[in-house]
Protein backbone atom coordinates (compact mmCIF):
# COMPACT_ATOMS: atom_id res chain seq x y z
CA UNK A 1 0.00 0.00 0.00
CA UNK A 2 1.09 3.50 -1.10
CA UNK A 3 2.06 5.72 1.77
CA UNK A 4 0.26 9.83 0.97
CA UNK A 5 2.68 12.16 0.40
CA UNK A 6 2.39 14.32 3.71
CA UNK A 7 3.64 17.98 2.25
CA UNK A 8 1.63 17.19 -1.07
CA UNK A 9 -1.20 16.45 1.10
CA UNK A 10 -0.92 20.13 2.73
CA UNK A 11 -0.37 21.91 -0.41
CA UNK A 12 -3.60 20.48 -1.55
CA UNK A 13 -5.74 21.17 1.46
CA UNK A 14 -4.31 24.98 1.40
CA UNK A 15 -5.35 24.98 -2.89
CA UNK A 16 -8.93 24.10 -1.49
CA UNK A 17 -10.08 26.32 1.01
CA UNK A 18 -12.10 23.50 3.26
CA UNK A 19 -16.33 23.73 3.68
CA UNK A 20 -16.35 25.87 7.09
CA UNK A 21 -13.58 28.40 5.48
CA UNK A 22 -15.91 28.69 2.63
CA UNK A 23 -18.70 29.49 5.35
CA UNK A 24 -16.60 31.84 6.80
CA UNK A 25 -15.95 33.93 3.93
CA UNK A 26 -19.42 34.55 2.50
CA UNK A 27 -20.19 35.24 6.12
CA UNK A 28 -17.71 38.11 6.01
CA UNK A 29 -18.85 39.29 2.32
CA UNK A 30 -22.79 39.04 3.87
CA UNK A 31 -21.62 41.23 6.80
CA UNK A 32 -19.69 43.94 4.34
CA UNK A 33 -22.93 44.04 1.65
CA UNK A 34 -25.20 44.44 5.34
CA UNK A 35 -22.90 47.39 6.17
CA UNK A 36 -22.52 48.88 3.19
CA UNK A 37 -26.09 48.54 2.86
CA UNK A 38 -26.73 49.77 6.24
CA UNK A 39 -25.13 52.53 6.16
CA UNK A 40 -26.08 53.88 2.73
CA UNK A 41 -27.49 57.80 2.54
CA UNK A 42 -29.27 57.03 -0.37
CA UNK A 43 -32.05 54.50 -0.61
CA UNK A 44 -30.92 51.16 -2.16
CA UNK A 45 -34.01 48.58 -3.64
CA UNK A 46 -33.33 45.86 -5.71
CA UNK A 47 -36.56 43.80 -7.06
CA UNK A 48 -36.98 40.61 -9.02
CA UNK A 49 -37.98 40.18 -12.81
CA UNK A 50 -41.53 40.44 -11.80
CA UNK A 51 -40.06 44.15 -10.47
CA UNK A 52 -41.26 42.77 -6.38
CA UNK A 53 -38.97 43.79 -3.92
CA UNK A 54 -36.25 41.49 -2.76
CA UNK A 55 -33.95 43.65 -0.89
CA UNK A 56 -34.90 47.32 0.97
CA UNK A 57 -32.61 49.44 3.00
CA UNK A 58 -32.44 51.71 5.78
CA UNK A 59 -32.06 54.45 3.86
CA UNK A 60 -34.76 53.25 1.51
CA UNK A 61 -37.37 52.97 4.70
CA UNK A 62 -36.46 56.72 5.75
CA UNK A 63 -37.44 57.84 2.47
CA UNK A 64 -40.75 56.02 1.85
CA UNK A 65 -41.86 55.57 5.30
CA UNK A 66 -42.26 52.14 5.19
CA UNK A 67 -40.30 49.55 7.09
CA UNK A 68 -38.46 46.74 5.42
CA UNK A 69 -40.45 43.56 6.70
CA UNK A 70 -43.69 45.60 5.08
CA UNK A 71 -41.79 46.04 1.71
CA UNK A 72 -40.52 43.00 0.80
CA UNK A 73 -42.39 40.73 -1.93
CA UNK A 74 -44.47 44.00 -2.88
CA UNK A 75 -44.43 45.68 -6.09
CA UNK A 76 -42.09 48.54 -6.70
CA UNK A 77 -45.42 50.36 -8.28
CA UNK A 78 -46.24 50.70 -4.47
CA UNK A 79 -43.52 53.56 -4.59
CA UNK A 80 -44.04 55.17 -8.06
CA UNK A 81 -46.96 57.35 -8.44
CA UNK A 82 -50.15 55.96 -10.61
CA UNK A 83 -49.53 58.30 -13.79
CA UNK A 84 -45.41 57.31 -14.22
CA UNK A 85 -45.89 53.41 -13.15
CA UNK A 86 -46.43 52.36 -16.97
CA UNK A 87 -43.41 54.48 -18.35
CA UNK A 88 -41.09 53.00 -15.29
CA UNK A 89 -42.18 49.19 -16.29
CA UNK A 90 -41.48 49.99 -19.95
CA UNK A 91 -38.40 50.96 -19.05
CA UNK A 92 -37.33 48.09 -16.74
CA UNK A 93 -38.30 45.93 -19.99
CA UNK A 94 -35.94 47.65 -22.17
CA UNK A 95 -33.33 47.94 -19.55
CA UNK A 96 -33.72 43.96 -19.74
CA UNK A 97 -33.19 43.56 -23.12
CA UNK A 98 -30.69 46.12 -24.06
CA UNK A 99 -29.06 47.08 -21.11
CA UNK A 100 -28.89 50.55 -21.56
CA UNK A 101 -30.55 52.92 -19.66
CA UNK A 102 -30.61 56.77 -19.43
CA UNK A 103 -31.43 57.53 -15.64
CA UNK A 104 -28.05 58.46 -14.44
CA UNK A 105 -27.87 60.44 -11.01
CA UNK A 106 -27.70 64.18 -11.90
CA UNK A 107 -28.30 63.64 -15.81
CA UNK A 108 -32.15 63.47 -16.55
CA UNK A 109 -35.22 65.32 -15.27
CA UNK A 110 -36.31 64.35 -12.18
CA UNK A 111 -39.08 61.54 -11.45
CA UNK A 112 -41.24 61.11 -8.44
CA UNK A 113 -41.17 59.08 -5.76
CA UNK A 114 -44.36 57.68 -3.93
CA UNK A 115 -44.27 57.50 0.00
CA UNK A 116 -46.50 55.37 1.91
CA UNK A 117 -48.50 58.20 3.23
CA UNK A 118 -49.02 59.32 0.09
CA UNK A 119 -47.00 62.36 -0.54
CA UNK A 120 -45.36 62.78 -3.60
CA UNK A 121 -41.78 64.30 -4.13
CA UNK A 122 -38.74 64.43 -6.86
CA UNK A 123 -35.87 61.41 -6.70
CA UNK A 124 -33.10 61.09 -9.06
CA UNK A 125 -32.16 57.29 -9.87
CA UNK A 126 -30.01 54.81 -11.19
CA UNK A 127 -30.78 51.56 -12.24
CA UNK A 128 -28.12 48.11 -12.68
CA UNK A 129 -28.91 44.48 -13.65
CA UNK A 130 -27.20 41.16 -12.24
CA UNK A 131 -28.09 37.81 -13.68
CA UNK A 132 -28.62 35.76 -11.04
CA UNK A 133 -28.15 31.99 -12.62
CA UNK A 134 -31.43 31.78 -14.58
CA UNK A 135 -33.15 35.13 -13.76
CA UNK A 136 -32.33 38.80 -13.36
CA UNK A 137 -32.56 41.18 -10.62
CA UNK A 138 -32.67 44.86 -11.00
CA UNK A 139 -30.99 47.08 -8.17
CA UNK A 140 -32.37 51.34 -8.00
CA UNK A 141 -30.18 53.58 -6.19
CA UNK A 142 -32.52 56.71 -5.41
CA UNK A 143 -31.95 60.02 -4.16
CA UNK A 144 -34.28 62.24 -2.52
CA UNK A 145 -33.65 65.52 -4.32
CA UNK A 146 -36.51 67.68 -2.71
CA UNK A 147 -34.01 70.13 -0.69
CA UNK A 148 -31.72 70.45 -4.18
CA UNK A 149 -35.05 71.39 -6.14
CA UNK A 150 -36.13 74.04 -3.44
CA UNK A 151 -32.40 75.12 -3.46
CA UNK A 152 -32.65 75.47 -6.73
CA UNK A 153 -36.09 77.53 -7.02
CA UNK A 154 -34.86 79.94 -4.51
CA UNK A 155 -31.53 80.51 -7.07
CA UNK A 156 -33.94 80.85 -10.30
CA UNK A 157 -36.27 83.18 -8.35
CA UNK A 158 -33.58 85.42 -7.16
CA UNK A 159 -32.20 85.38 -10.56
CA UNK A 160 -35.81 86.27 -11.75
CA UNK A 161 -35.90 89.20 -9.33
CA UNK A 162 -32.53 90.02 -10.06
CA UNK A 163 -33.76 90.48 -13.83
CA UNK A 164 -37.37 92.14 -12.90
CA UNK A 165 -34.85 94.62 -10.83
CA UNK A 166 -33.16 95.97 -13.30
CA UNK A 167 -35.92 95.82 -15.67
CA UNK A 168 -37.93 97.98 -13.24
CA UNK A 169 -35.44 100.27 -12.55
CA UNK A 170 -34.86 101.39 -16.54
CA UNK A 171 -38.40 101.77 -16.68
CA UNK A 172 -38.91 104.01 -13.06
CA UNK A 173 -35.92 106.13 -14.58
CA UNK A 174 -37.27 106.55 -17.83
CA UNK A 175 -40.63 107.66 -16.24
CA UNK A 176 -39.09 110.14 -14.00
CA UNK A 177 -38.12 111.87 -16.33
CA UNK A 178 -41.32 111.73 -18.13
CA UNK A 179 -43.30 112.94 -14.90
CA UNK A 180 -40.97 115.51 -13.88
CA UNK A 181 -41.66 118.09 -16.75
CA UNK A 182 -45.89 117.34 -16.54
CA UNK A 183 -45.65 117.92 -12.44
CA UNK A 184 -43.35 121.60 -13.66
CA UNK A 185 -46.03 122.28 -16.28
CA UNK A 186 -48.89 121.38 -14.49
CA UNK A 187 -47.87 124.20 -11.61
CA UNK A 188 -47.03 126.72 -14.16
CA UNK A 189 -50.56 126.60 -15.88
CA UNK A 190 -51.96 126.11 -12.30
CA UNK A 191 -50.93 129.80 -11.86
CA UNK A 192 -51.71 131.32 -15.02
CA UNK A 193 -55.57 129.63 -15.18
CA UNK A 194 -57.07 130.78 -12.32
CA UNK A 195 -60.68 129.91 -13.70
CA UNK A 196 -62.43 127.09 -11.51
CA UNK A 197 -63.11 124.77 -14.19
CA UNK A 198 -59.25 124.73 -15.22
CA UNK A 199 -58.17 124.51 -11.83
CA UNK A 200 -60.62 121.87 -11.23
CA UNK A 201 -58.92 119.80 -14.08
CA UNK A 202 -55.23 120.35 -13.54
CA UNK A 203 -56.01 119.59 -9.96
CA UNK A 204 -56.82 116.21 -11.57
CA UNK A 205 -53.84 116.33 -13.51
CA UNK A 206 -51.34 117.27 -10.56
CA UNK A 207 -53.27 114.42 -8.45
CA UNK A 208 -51.68 111.87 -10.60
CA UNK A 209 -48.88 112.86 -11.26
CA UNK A 210 -48.12 112.91 -7.89
CA UNK A 211 -49.26 109.70 -7.84
CA UNK A 212 -47.39 108.65 -11.00
CA UNK A 213 -44.29 109.91 -9.21
CA UNK A 214 -44.94 107.83 -5.89
CA UNK A 215 -45.13 104.71 -7.55
CA UNK A 216 -41.85 105.25 -9.49
CA UNK A 217 -40.05 105.85 -6.51
CA UNK A 218 -41.71 102.70 -4.67
CA UNK A 219 -40.71 100.91 -7.92
CA UNK A 220 -36.96 102.38 -7.51
CA UNK A 221 -37.22 101.11 -3.98
CA UNK A 222 -37.66 97.78 -4.94
CA UNK A 223 -35.42 97.85 -7.64
CA UNK A 224 -32.39 99.39 -6.61
CA UNK A 225 -32.71 99.33 -2.77
CA UNK A 226 -33.21 102.50 -0.72
CA UNK A 227 -30.88 104.85 1.21
CA UNK A 228 -31.49 106.50 3.74
CA UNK A 229 -30.67 107.81 6.97
CA UNK A 230 -29.18 104.92 8.92
CA UNK A 231 -28.52 105.23 12.68
CA UNK A 232 -28.57 102.17 15.80
CA UNK A 233 -32.72 101.50 16.46
CA UNK A 234 -34.04 99.11 19.11
CA UNK A 235 -36.92 97.49 16.94
CA UNK A 236 -39.06 96.79 20.37
CA UNK A 237 -40.51 100.56 20.26
CA UNK A 238 -40.72 100.29 16.22
CA UNK A 239 -43.33 98.01 17.10
CA UNK A 240 -45.21 99.73 19.83
CA UNK A 241 -45.23 102.59 17.60
CA UNK A 242 -46.74 100.70 14.94
CA UNK A 243 -49.34 98.66 17.08
CA UNK A 244 -50.36 102.23 18.66
CA UNK A 245 -50.97 103.60 14.63
CA UNK A 246 -52.93 100.35 13.84
CA UNK A 247 -55.14 100.42 17.16
CA UNK A 248 -56.37 103.85 15.93
CA UNK A 249 -57.33 103.13 12.67
CA UNK A 250 -57.73 99.44 12.01
CA UNK A 251 -61.58 98.25 12.52
CA UNK A 252 -62.88 97.01 15.67
CA UNK A 253 -63.35 93.79 14.69
CA UNK A 254 -59.96 93.25 14.08
CA UNK A 255 -57.60 92.26 17.34
CA UNK A 256 -54.28 93.27 17.99
CA UNK A 257 -51.63 92.25 19.32
CA UNK A 258 -47.73 92.43 19.99
CA UNK A 259 -44.95 90.81 22.54
CA UNK A 260 -41.41 91.40 22.70
CA UNK A 261 -38.76 90.66 24.53
CA UNK A 262 -37.68 92.42 27.79
CA UNK A 263 -33.63 92.67 26.16
CA UNK A 264 -33.35 93.00 22.55
CA UNK A 265 -30.57 93.71 20.09
CA UNK A 266 -30.27 96.75 17.79
CA UNK A 267 -30.52 97.15 14.12
CA UNK A 268 -28.97 100.06 11.97
CA UNK A 269 -31.78 100.79 9.77
CA UNK A 270 -33.50 104.04 8.92
CA UNK A 271 -36.73 103.97 11.19
CA UNK A 272 -39.27 105.73 8.47
CA UNK A 273 -38.34 102.75 6.02
CA UNK A 274 -38.76 100.63 8.18
CA UNK A 275 -42.02 101.89 9.38
CA UNK A 276 -43.42 102.05 6.15
CA UNK A 277 -42.35 98.12 5.90
CA UNK A 278 -44.77 97.10 8.85
CA UNK A 279 -47.27 99.11 7.81
CA UNK A 280 -47.19 97.89 4.45
CA UNK A 281 -47.88 94.38 5.77
CA UNK A 282 -50.38 95.39 8.46
CA UNK A 283 -52.28 97.07 5.65
CA UNK A 284 -52.11 93.95 3.49
CA UNK A 285 -53.58 91.56 6.82
CA UNK A 286 -56.07 94.03 7.24
CA UNK A 287 -57.56 93.46 3.79
CA UNK A 288 -57.32 89.72 4.35
CA UNK A 289 -59.72 89.93 6.78
CA UNK A 290 -61.89 92.17 5.76
CA UNK A 291 -64.82 90.10 8.09
CA UNK A 292 -61.89 90.49 11.41
CA UNK A 293 -59.54 88.07 12.95
CA UNK A 294 -56.14 88.98 14.80
CA UNK A 295 -53.45 90.59 13.64
CA UNK A 296 -50.38 89.66 15.99
CA UNK A 297 -46.36 91.26 15.55
CA UNK A 298 -43.69 90.56 17.19
CA UNK A 299 -40.10 90.81 17.47
CA UNK A 300 -37.20 88.88 18.86
CA UNK A 301 -33.46 87.63 19.02
CA UNK A 302 -32.38 84.76 16.74
CA UNK A 303 -29.15 83.38 15.67
CA UNK A 304 -29.04 81.45 12.80
CA UNK A 305 -25.76 78.84 12.45
CA UNK A 306 -24.21 77.16 9.07
CA UNK A 307 -26.71 74.68 9.23
CA UNK A 308 -30.06 76.70 9.34
CA UNK A 309 -29.03 78.90 6.96
CA UNK A 310 -28.68 75.79 4.29
CA UNK A 311 -32.25 75.75 4.40
CA UNK A 312 -32.81 79.15 2.51
CA UNK A 313 -30.22 80.55 0.12
CA UNK A 314 -30.92 83.87 1.29
CA UNK A 315 -30.32 83.01 4.71
CA UNK A 316 -26.62 83.89 6.64
CA UNK A 317 -24.85 82.80 9.61
CA UNK A 318 -25.34 85.51 12.12
CA UNK A 319 -27.55 87.31 14.75
CA UNK A 320 -30.83 88.85 13.81
CA UNK A 321 -34.00 90.58 15.27
CA UNK A 322 -36.92 89.03 13.96
CA UNK A 323 -40.41 90.95 13.58
CA UNK A 324 -43.01 88.68 12.22
CA UNK A 325 -46.50 89.88 11.29
CA UNK A 326 -48.71 87.37 11.21
CA UNK A 327 -52.76 87.53 10.77
CA UNK A 328 -55.22 84.85 10.39
CA UNK A 329 -56.88 85.95 7.19
CA UNK A 330 -57.96 84.48 3.84
CA UNK A 331 -54.07 83.46 3.15
CA UNK A 332 -52.05 83.43 -0.15
CA UNK A 333 -52.62 80.44 -2.68
CA UNK A 334 -49.31 78.28 -3.30
CA UNK A 335 -49.12 79.27 -6.99
CA UNK A 336 -48.97 82.95 -5.56
CA UNK A 337 -46.50 82.78 -3.29
CA UNK A 338 -43.56 83.46 -5.81
CA UNK A 339 -44.90 86.43 -7.28
CA UNK A 340 -45.86 88.53 -4.54
CA UNK A 341 -42.84 90.61 -4.57
CA UNK A 342 -42.73 91.38 -7.84
CA UNK A 343 -43.50 94.61 -8.67
CA UNK A 344 -47.18 95.41 -9.97
CA UNK A 345 -48.34 91.53 -8.90
CA UNK A 346 -51.46 92.02 -7.59
CA UNK A 347 -54.44 89.96 -6.85
CA UNK A 348 -57.01 92.98 -5.52
CA UNK A 349 -59.29 94.29 -7.80
CA UNK A 350 -58.73 97.16 -9.93
CA UNK A 351 -57.78 100.33 -8.31
CA UNK A 352 -57.72 99.00 -5.39
CA UNK A 353 -54.09 98.26 -5.00
CA UNK A 354 -51.14 99.20 -7.06
CA UNK A 355 -49.20 96.07 -6.53
CA UNK A 356 -46.22 97.23 -5.38
CA UNK A 357 -46.39 97.40 -1.52
CA UNK A 358 -44.99 94.02 -1.04
CA UNK A 359 -41.88 94.84 -3.76
CA UNK A 360 -41.84 98.37 -1.72
CA UNK A 361 -41.29 95.63 1.56
CA UNK A 362 -38.53 93.39 -0.40
CA UNK A 363 -36.08 96.82 -1.58
CA UNK A 364 -36.10 98.18 1.90
CA UNK A 365 -35.21 94.75 3.88
CA UNK A 366 -32.88 93.76 0.89
CA UNK A 367 -31.16 97.53 1.59
CA UNK A 368 -31.07 96.74 5.29
CA UNK A 369 -28.94 93.82 4.33
CA UNK A 370 -32.17 91.76 5.79
CA UNK A 371 -34.74 89.50 4.27
CA UNK A 372 -38.30 88.30 4.18
CA UNK A 373 -39.47 84.91 4.41
CA UNK A 374 -43.66 84.27 3.76
CA UNK A 375 -45.63 81.60 5.21
CA UNK A 376 -49.69 80.79 4.49
CA UNK A 377 -52.28 78.96 3.72
CA UNK A 378 -55.18 79.50 2.13
CA UNK A 379 -57.84 80.34 4.87
CA UNK A 380 -55.39 79.73 7.42
CA UNK A 381 -53.81 83.30 7.93
CA UNK A 382 -50.40 84.43 6.59
CA UNK A 383 -46.61 85.00 8.60
CA UNK A 384 -44.73 87.59 6.93
CA UNK A 385 -41.12 87.27 9.02
CA UNK A 386 -38.52 89.97 8.41
CA UNK A 387 -34.80 89.21 9.14
CA UNK A 388 -32.76 92.61 9.93
CA UNK A 389 -29.01 91.82 10.88
CA UNK A 390 -28.18 92.88 14.43
CA UNK A 391 -25.36 94.92 15.32
CA UNK A 392 -22.68 93.44 17.09
CA UNK A 393 -23.64 95.46 20.96
CA UNK A 394 -25.52 92.67 22.65
CA UNK A 395 -28.27 95.15 23.91
CA UNK A 396 -29.07 98.68 24.62
CA UNK A 397 -26.95 98.86 27.37
CA UNK A 398 -23.71 98.24 25.66
CA UNK A 399 -24.17 101.42 23.75
CA UNK A 400 -21.41 103.38 25.57
CA UNK A 401 -18.90 100.92 24.07
CA UNK A 402 -20.10 101.18 20.78
CA UNK A 403 -20.32 105.05 20.90
CA UNK A 404 -18.04 106.13 23.18
CA UNK A 405 -17.65 109.58 21.50
CA UNK A 406 -21.25 110.62 23.05
CA UNK A 407 -21.03 112.49 26.30
CA UNK A 408 -21.93 110.70 29.06
CA UNK A 409 -23.77 111.66 32.54
CA UNK A 410 -22.73 111.43 36.03
CA UNK A 411 -26.01 110.33 37.34
CA UNK A 412 -27.53 113.95 36.96
CA UNK A 413 -31.60 113.67 36.85
CA UNK A 414 -33.44 114.36 34.43
CA UNK A 415 -37.12 114.65 33.39
CA UNK A 416 -38.95 113.42 30.37
CA UNK A 417 -42.19 115.29 29.40
CA UNK A 418 -44.22 113.51 26.25
CA UNK A 419 -47.61 112.59 25.81
CA UNK A 420 -46.18 110.33 23.19
CA UNK A 421 -45.29 106.81 25.00
CA UNK A 422 -42.84 105.90 22.77
CA UNK A 423 -41.22 108.70 22.90
CA UNK A 424 -41.28 108.83 26.55
CA UNK A 425 -39.79 105.40 26.86
CA UNK A 426 -36.71 105.54 24.52
CA UNK A 427 -35.63 108.53 25.38
CA UNK A 428 -35.62 107.21 29.18
CA UNK A 429 -33.92 103.82 27.85
CA UNK A 430 -31.41 106.36 26.21
CA UNK A 431 -30.82 108.79 29.27
CA UNK A 432 -30.45 105.52 31.03
CA UNK A 433 -27.62 103.91 28.91
CA UNK A 434 -25.03 106.86 29.20
CA UNK A 435 -25.30 107.89 32.69
CA UNK A 436 -28.47 109.64 33.70
CA UNK A 437 -31.55 109.08 36.13
CA UNK A 438 -34.70 109.53 34.68
CA UNK A 439 -38.45 110.91 35.54
CA UNK A 440 -41.36 110.73 32.96
CA UNK A 441 -44.70 112.56 32.92
CA UNK A 442 -47.26 112.05 30.21
CA UNK A 443 -48.51 115.91 30.33
CA UNK A 444 -47.38 119.36 32.08
CA UNK A 445 -49.81 118.70 34.91
CA UNK A 446 -47.93 115.43 35.88
CA UNK A 447 -44.73 116.95 35.18
CA UNK A 448 -45.24 120.00 37.66
CA UNK A 449 -46.83 117.34 40.55
CA UNK A 450 -43.51 115.45 39.88
CA UNK A 451 -41.09 118.40 39.81
CA UNK A 452 -42.62 119.49 43.43
CA UNK A 453 -41.64 116.15 44.78
CA UNK A 454 -37.75 116.54 43.30
CA UNK A 455 -37.05 119.99 43.07
CA UNK A 456 -34.02 120.26 44.50
CA UNK A 457 -32.84 116.90 42.68
CA UNK A 458 -33.99 117.77 38.91
CA UNK A 459 -30.96 119.03 36.59
CA UNK A 460 -32.86 119.59 33.36
CA UNK A 461 -36.28 118.82 31.92
CA UNK A 462 -37.37 118.13 28.11
CA UNK A 463 -40.66 118.85 27.69
CA UNK A 464 -42.63 118.66 24.40
CA UNK A 465 -44.62 121.99 23.41
CA UNK A 466 -47.65 119.96 22.23
CA UNK A 467 -49.30 118.58 24.86
CA UNK A 468 -53.65 117.91 26.02
CA UNK A 469 -54.65 119.57 28.99
CA UNK A 470 -51.45 121.68 30.12
CA UNK A 471 -48.94 122.41 26.62
CA UNK A 472 -45.23 122.87 26.68
CA UNK A 473 -45.36 127.31 27.27
CA UNK A 474 -47.50 126.64 30.24
CA UNK A 475 -45.57 123.99 31.81
CA UNK A 476 -42.37 126.24 31.35
CA UNK A 477 -43.46 128.69 32.44
CA UNK A 478 -45.36 127.29 35.37
CA UNK A 479 -41.81 125.40 36.13
CA UNK A 480 -39.90 128.87 35.78
CA UNK A 481 -42.11 130.08 38.52
CA UNK A 482 -40.93 127.00 40.77
CA UNK A 483 -37.27 127.40 39.31
CA UNK A 484 -36.75 130.10 38.14
CA UNK A 485 -32.38 128.76 36.88
CA UNK A 486 -34.17 125.15 35.80
CA UNK A 487 -32.87 123.96 32.60
CA UNK A 488 -35.15 123.46 29.98
CA UNK A 489 -35.12 121.65 26.51
CA UNK A 490 -38.08 122.34 24.49
CA UNK A 491 -39.02 119.79 21.89
CA UNK A 492 -41.03 119.46 18.48
CA UNK A 493 -42.08 117.68 15.71
CA UNK A 494 -42.83 121.29 14.05
CA UNK A 495 -40.19 124.03 14.32
CA UNK A 496 -42.18 126.79 13.01
CA UNK A 497 -45.22 126.28 15.19
CA UNK A 498 -45.47 129.80 17.34
CA UNK A 499 -45.07 127.60 20.36
CA UNK A 500 -40.83 127.09 19.48
CA UNK A 501 -40.84 130.85 19.37
CA UNK A 502 -42.88 131.20 22.27
CA UNK A 503 -40.61 128.84 24.44
CA UNK A 504 -37.98 130.93 23.28
CA UNK A 505 -39.50 133.71 24.68
CA UNK A 506 -39.57 132.04 27.86
CA UNK A 507 -35.90 131.61 28.13
CA UNK A 508 -35.61 128.16 26.43
CA UNK A 509 -32.57 128.44 24.29
CA UNK A 510 -32.41 124.36 23.38
CA UNK A 511 -34.54 123.50 20.67
CA UNK A 512 -34.48 119.78 19.54
CA UNK A 513 -36.32 118.80 16.77
CA UNK A 514 -38.45 115.42 16.86
CA UNK A 515 -37.66 113.21 15.98
CA UNK A 516 -34.31 112.88 17.57
CA UNK A 517 -31.64 110.42 17.37
CA UNK A 518 -29.46 109.65 20.81
CA UNK A 519 -27.10 111.20 19.37
CA UNK A 520 -29.14 114.73 18.91
CA UNK A 521 -30.78 114.24 22.47
CA UNK A 522 -27.59 113.18 24.14
CA UNK A 523 -25.66 116.39 22.94
CA UNK A 524 -28.09 118.78 23.27
CA UNK A 525 -28.49 117.57 27.00
CA UNK A 526 -24.58 117.65 27.78
CA UNK A 527 -24.55 121.07 26.51
CA UNK A 528 -27.43 122.62 27.99
CA UNK A 529 -25.81 121.14 31.58
CA UNK A 530 -22.63 122.56 31.04
CA UNK A 531 -24.09 126.34 30.33
CA UNK A 532 -23.71 128.20 33.94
Amino acid sequence: MDTPNTAEQEQANLAEPSSSQMASSLRLSEARLAGILASAMDAIITVDEEQRVVLFNAAAEKMFHCASAEALGQPLDRFIPVRMREAHRQHIRNFGDTRVTQRTMGKLRSLSGLRADGEEFPIEASISQVDAEDHKLYTVIIRDITEKKRLESQFLRAQRMESIGTLAGGIAHDLNNVLSPILTAVELLQMRFTDESSQRLLNILHTNAVRGSEMVKQVLSFARGVEGDYAPLQPKHLVKEIVKILSDTLPKNIEITCSNPAEMWNVRGDATQLHQVLMNLCVNARDAMSQGGRLHIEAENVEIDEHYSRMDAALKPGRYVLISVIDTGTGIPESNLSKIFDPFFTTKEAGQGTGLGLSTVAGIVRSHGGFVNVYSELGRGSQFKIYLPALETLQASSAQAARPDLPLGNGELIMVVDDESAIREIARETLHTFGYQVLTASDGTEALALFAQHRDEVRCVITDMMMPFLDGPATIRALRKLAPQLKIIATSGLKANGKTSEAAQLGVATFLPKPYTAEALLKALAAELKEK
